[in-house]
Parts: C-alpha cells; sequence; structure tokens
C-alpha cells in the first residue's frame, strides 16, 4: 500500500469519527455540572449539554427535567429537543401536562415539536387549552409539525379565540396540516378582525387551489393592508388568474423591503411579461434580501417556461 493511499485511509477514519468525540471532556464536566447545589450552574450545563448533542447527555438531561428550579427544567426540556431525544417524549409530554411554571409547559411543547413524536399528539391538544398564552401557542405549532389530523377540531376552535396570536398560531397549524375538510374554517377566517389572520387565510385557501374562493380573493386585493393585498394577489395567482398582477408590480416598489419580497414570491407565480421585467429590476434592489427573492423568482419563471427540446423526448415503439 502506498504512503498516499495510508495517508488518505488515516484522513477518512478522522472524520468518521463522532463530532462529539472531542468534546468528551466538556460532556463529562456538564453532566456533573447538573448535580450543581447551585441552580444557575446547573441551568448552563443543561443548555450546554443541548449544544454538544452527545447521546450520553440524554438520561442525565432526563433526570434534570425533574429539577426543583423551573429554569433548570425549562433548560433540560429544550437541550432534549435539540438532541431530538425520541426516549424523552414521554418524560417531556409528562412535563407539558402537569408542570406549575407557563414557561416549562412552553419549553416542553417547543421540546416535542423539534423530537416530532407523533404519539404525543393527545398531550399536545389537550396543550390547547393551557393558561399559559406561549405553551398554546407552540403546542399548535408542533401539532401543524407533526401534520396531526386529529388535532383539527381543537384547532378549529382555536380559531374563534380570543387572542389573536393563538387565531394565527391555529390557523398556521391548519394550512400545515393540509386537509381540505378544514377549508369552510379557513374560508370563514379570511373575515377575522385581524388583517394578519385574514393575510394567513387567504394564502392558505390559495395553496389549497380553492377556485370557489376566487371573488373573496378579489375582494382582498382591495384591503387596506398591504401583507393582506398582496396574500389575495397570489392566492389569485395560485388559481391561474392575473387579477393580482397590478397589486404585486406596485408593492415590488414598496418602501418596506419584507413587502417587496413578498411582492416578488408573488411575481414568480404569474406567468407574464411584466411580471419579469419587474423582477429584473428588484434583481438590483437596494436590499440584498430583496435581491436574492427576485433572482429565485426569476428562476422560478424561467424554468415553468422552458420546454423541452424534440431530442429530449422519449419515443414510443410507434414513432
Amino acid at each position: 500500500m502506498s504512503k498516499k493511499m495510508v495517508l488518505v485511509l488515516l484522513l477518512c477514519s478522522v472524520f468518521a469519527l463522532p463530532l462529539y468525540a472531542d468534546n468528551a471532556g466538556d460532556v463529562s464536566s456538564n453532566i456533573a455540572n447538573l448535580n450543581s447545589a447551585d441552580p444557575a450552574i446547573r441551568r448552563q450545563a443543561a443548555e450546554a449539554l443541548g449544544m454538544l448533542r452527545d447521546p450520553q447527555a440524554i438520561e442525565p438531561l432526563r433526570g434534570a427535567l425533574k429539577d426543583k428550579n423551573d429554569f433548570v427544567r425549562s433548560a433540560a426540556a429544550e437541550s432534549l429537543g435539540l438532541m431530538r431525544a425520541v426516549t424523552a417524549s414521554k418524560d417531556i409530554a409528562a412535563l407539558l401536562r402537569s408542570d406549575p411554571k407557563g414557561s416549562v409547559r412552553q419549553s416542553a411543547a417547543v421540546a416535542l415539536n423539534y423530537i416530532g413524536d407523533a404519539s404525543t399528539a393527545p398531550d399536545l391538544i389537550e396543550a390547547l387549552k393551557d393558561k399559559n398564552d406561549g405553551a398554546r401557542f407552540a403546542a399548535a405549532n408542533a401539532l401543524g409539525s407533526l401534520r396531526a389530523s386529529q388535532a383539527l377540531p381543537a384547532l378549529k376552535e382555536g380559531l374563534s379565540d380570543k387572542n389573536v396570536g393563538m387565531r394565527r398560531s391555529s390557523l398556521d397549524a391548519i394550512g400545515r396540516i393540509g386537509d381540505k375538510s378544514a377549508l369552510p374554517a379557513i374560508q370563514a377566517a379570511m373575515n377575522d378582525p385581524d388583517a394578519s389572520v385574514r393575510a394567513e387565510a387567504v394564502s392558505i385557501c390559495g395553496n389549497f387551489v380553492d377556485k370557489d374562493s376566487e371573488g373573496a380573493f378579489q375582494q382582498h386585493l382591495s384591503a387596506s393592508d398591504k401583507n393582506e393585498q398582496l396574500a389575495a394577489a397570489g392566492a389569485l395567482a395560485k388559481i391561474g388568474s392575473k387579477a393580482g398582477l397590478n397589486t404585486a408590480l406596485t408593492a415590488i416598489t414598496d418602501k418596506n423591503p419584507n413587502i417587496r419580497m413578498s411582492a416578488a414570491n408573488v411575481l414568480s407565480d404569474i406567468n407574464d411579461p411584466q411580471a419579469v421585467s419587474a423582477l429584473e429590476s428588484a434583481k438590483n434592489d437596494t436590499d440584498a434580501n430583496v435581491q436574492q427573492v427576485a433572482t429565485q423568482a426569476l428562476r422560478k419563471i424561467r424554468a415553468h417556461n422552458l420546454k423541452p427540446r424534440a431530442a429530449d423526448i422519449p419515443k414510443t415503439g410507434n414513432q
């Protein structure tokens, strides 16, 4: 075997080692610090172990879920979530159900979102009734990530919640679950008192290619809120209508870069020479993010318009 080959094999073996091997000392010391008398040190240790992502830390962190200090419990739950520790999902779900601190219950819901264990959906559904707003919002988000269709009845109830944040969280989760049986509830949310909820509802109906709502989409084009207008323009584009083109063309020069980015995204779905021209100009926008979105939008339009060459079309036996 040549010296060069030996060197290559040695390098491969080094790079094949687990990333946490170099942090073995840090892992051991932080596990030990979970037993410190100082809660601040215990919290720091729990947070550090989550960043190190060493499987050795899972069991000690599960123990820290029962720490008497609520900040330590929160840190332990969040770190287990970062580690995607499925073996700890039942412990974290128990924390979500019964911890006395709302902030800890919120951390538990966030952790379950990261872990993605479908068996925790019933616990997350129950948490939609939590007294802590943060815990409710996080539970709705996790259910959306799980695409838990069994949560739809509870999430629909969330659309009439007095807290606008809960209405938005519920609507977002329903949209990500993607079950068309929820369409009537989403259509109703297009009339929500809050503009951000209305805009989200319009966007979701557009994603569902809800042609029955075309008239409603056109009405939202004249909304006072620009995000709502663009949501309507985007929804119309999704169902094959160019009725929102002028709205998007106006918004692509708005003083707010976030509005300009949204407009670029809408124009990417409108196959029109004016959309291409506006996006070409937006490639030179003063904001780098707008430039990037405009460039991606143009690529999307050009990919859509790309026609296969005759030589690329496979021939059948009859040709």
